[in-house]
């Protein structure tokens, strides 16, 4: 769990360097992605956030589903490395 926080808070840090928000999605649907991510011109994604090596649960697997084909973003970040690639990706969009 250590190693997930880490990965979490690194992300916020680079989002929020952007200029962008980073915020931990609360919600009271269960499985909805950990974060939601928000950068200039209207770039929006949702990420969840898992330890090297965790995998999505069922119910993450259906969230994500659900967000994509309503044509939001979602990325699974598993890895500190991953970070930039991520936020490259949501530049992007």
């Amino acid at each position: 769990m250590a190693e997930e926080s880490k990965i979490e808070a690194l992300l916020a840090k680079r989002i929020k360097a952007l200029g962008g928000l980073c915020w931990k999605f609360n919600s009271s649907v269960v499985g909805v992605p950990d974060r939601l991510c928000l950068l200039h011109k209207g770039k929006i994604a949702f990420v969840e956030v898992k330890a090297p090596g965790e995998v999505l649960r069922p119910i993450q697997i259906k969230r994500k589903k659900q967000l994509e084909e309503l044509g939001f973003k979602v990325y699974v970040l598993d890895s500190k490395e991953k970070v930039e690639v991520v936020i490259n990706e949501i530049q992007s969009i």
